[in-house]
């Protein structure tokens, strides 16, 4: 696994960029960021892209946070400066401001933060780069202009967006869009706008897989009838609760998820790979695909093909990956598989890998948050809060406890590791007054923590695989109701998973947790001998729910597998 390198960039706070452009400030308010190592990174670097030191000028991230002041808002705003300050030098900062704003009275204009990304968006920007010498003389100054290319989904809440400079627009807004054209009328900006950042996901690590070797197909939807509550709204617009009977709920089984095959699986990442191309996104799970083709085709494994979606055959021996059409987005577009095989040949069939599963901290332990706690009932909080009650206890009766418990959440901001480490040095340090009053606030800490819902359970935030068996029965072109690793029960959902025992009962939280009706009740079922031939490597942070007439998706809102969808999982009291 490589480290994950890029570019240093300006995060610019695109309101003080306006007004200075304006002539209304003396400099713009930017932070130091990075353009993150990705497949886009990767593209743009060898197409133009200027890096000096490390850093570059071509392409900077704006943010909106504040939208601008009309004259009248910077004079008041300046006048309740001037009248609060008591310190007489920075009194006199804010009356020069003043002068300033009143010599440009004409040139200020009230945006909203709104107004100005959408000006910001349609008209692009201009940033001026000065040099000065050692006595503030100008002695050199560049303008380069700059065009909207992307809005991070990671950054979607905040509204903040990459741009860069319109020399390299072209070159990179064609290789996001993947040279998808839209049409002048009912374009899909939307769809386009979420799609086409895909390839500019940070990534860790890159695999290669070339488009022959992957087989995409259909998703294929399950049902299951169930009585609910339904939120609608009467004929006064008022929210009222309907029931329903048998309602019929839906599950599509392998929403966008893989499976990708042992051989080619990277040694250092565990239990699946969160994969990203061009318009293609996927979370793909370590199996044994070819073994399942062996058994399944026996003497014939050598000559033996399988069927695409779109009816094209692959020798089955060839095969390294299996994903289903809500993987590949650019589906939504009209493209064909062959012209999205093109560009992703064209970087080596090299997918990047966002993340893997990683071991938590905490060990065998997880906290609940107090949405969580919020949702069980009041009846059964002596059985939830027991471990935690256990668990302050010895925190403050063992000593070996609590220093094992500064090793475990030593961090930058906290003395932990200069307490673990002087205890380490010198035994006697534990019982001297400075340690024992530290004990006491850091318990006492930890006591308010567990009273605001952080209680912690034998549980994890587990990566969910949908009935992984039953998509390696429909990439053979078998009814996926010959699937016979669950079974079906009234009153809980079956699964698989290593973390937790076989038989044992477990709690299920969707994560985020967003509704009191996220949650339900599985059971771990590792009797059938498919896990361990086709699915051994699955790790300890991968479950397999059965998503065939279940209300798995529904409960949870929607937990397709397209992006990584967690659920913490805790063994039943």
């Amino acid at each position: 696994m490589s480290l994950v390198y890029g570019v240093k960039i300006k995060n610019i706070e695109a309101s003080t960029l306006l007004e200075y452009n304006l002539g209304l400030r003396k400099y713009y308010s930017y932070k130091n960021a990075m353009f993150t190592n990705s497949l886009f990174c990767d593209y743009i670097k060898e197409n133009g892209l200027k890096i000096k030191n490390s850093s570059t000028r071509d392409i900077i991230c704006l943010e909106f946070n504040f939208g601008t002041r009309s004259y009248e808002d910077e004079i008041t705003h300046l006048d309740k400066m001037i009248d609060n300050e008591t310190d007489e030098e920075k009194k006199e900062f804010y009356k020069s401001l003043r002068e300033t704003a009143e010599q440009n009275k004409d040139k200020y204009v009230k945006l909203s933060k709104e107004q100005v990304r959408e000006k910001f968006y349609k008209d692009g920007i201009d940033v001026t780069y000065e040099s000065m010498n050692k006595d503030g003389i100008v002695t050199k100054s560049e303008t380069l202009h700059y065009k909207m290319l992307y809005r991070s989904t990671g950054k979607a809440k905040k509204g903040s967006c990459m741009f860069i400079v319109d020399r390299l627009y072209k070159k990179a807004i064609n290789y996001l869009r993947m040279g998808i054209q839209l049409p002048d009328k009912n374009a899909q900006i939307v769809e386009i706008s979420a799609y086409a950042p895909l390839t500019s996901s940070t990534i860790v690590d890159k695999i290669h897989i070339d488009p022959s070797q992957i087989l995409v197909i259909k998703d294929i939807d399950s049902f299951f009838k169930t009585n609910v509550v339904s939120i609608e709204t009467n004929e006064r617009r008022e929210c009222i609760a309907k029931q329903i009977q048998d309602y019929e709920l839906k599950n599509t089984m392998f929403d966008g998820q893989g499976l990708i095959d042992e051989s080619i699986f990277p040694k250092w990442a565990n239990g699946y790979v969160l994969l990203r191309h061009h318009f293609c996104k996927m979370a793909c799970f370590r199996t044994d695909i070819q073994q399942f083709f062996k058994d399944y085709f026996g003497n014939n494994y050598d000559t033996a093909v399988v069927t695409d979606m779109w009816g094209n055959e692959y020798k089955a021996k060839d095969v390294k990956l299996i994903t289903t059409e809500n993987a590949m987005k650019f589906l939504k577009f009209n493209v064909s598989y062959d012209y999205w095989s093109k560009w992703v040949r064209a970087n080596g069939s090299m997918f990047g890998i966002v993340k893997t599963a990683h071991e938590s901290k905490l060990g065998d332990v997880q906290r609940m948050s107090y949405q969580m706690v919020n949702a069980l009932d009041m009846n059964i909080m002596p059985q939830v809060v027991e471990k935690s009650v256990d668990y302050i206890e010895q925190l403050k009766s063992d000593d070996d406890v609590f220093l094992d418990y500064l090793k475990k959440n030593a961090n930058f901001f906290n003395d932990y590791e200069p307490l673990y480490e002087l205890v380490k040095q010198d035994r006697e340090f534990l019982r001297c007054e400075y340690f024992r009053e530290r004990k006491y606030a850091i318990i006492k800490n930890y006591v308010d923590d567990f009273k605001r819902g952080k209680i912690i359970q034998n549980a994890d935030n587990l990566v969910i695989v949908g009935s992984p068996y039953a998509m390696l029965l429909a990439s053979v072109g078998e009814n996926v109701e010959k699937d016979n690793t669950f079974e079906n029960h009234d009153d809980c959902i079956e699964c698989f998973t290593n973390r937790f025992g076989n038989g044992e009962h477990l709690a299920e939280f969707r994560s985020p947790f967003n509704s009191c009706g996220n949650l339900g009740v599985l059971y771990n079922n590792k009797s059938s001998p498919v896990w361990n031939k086709y699915f051994y490597n699955f790790g300890n942070l991968v479950i397999a729910i059965n998503m065939q007439h279940t209300d798995f998706q529904s409960r949870n809102n929607g937990s397709d597998q397209d992006l990584i969808k967690w659920v913490s999982v805790q063994k039943c009291a």
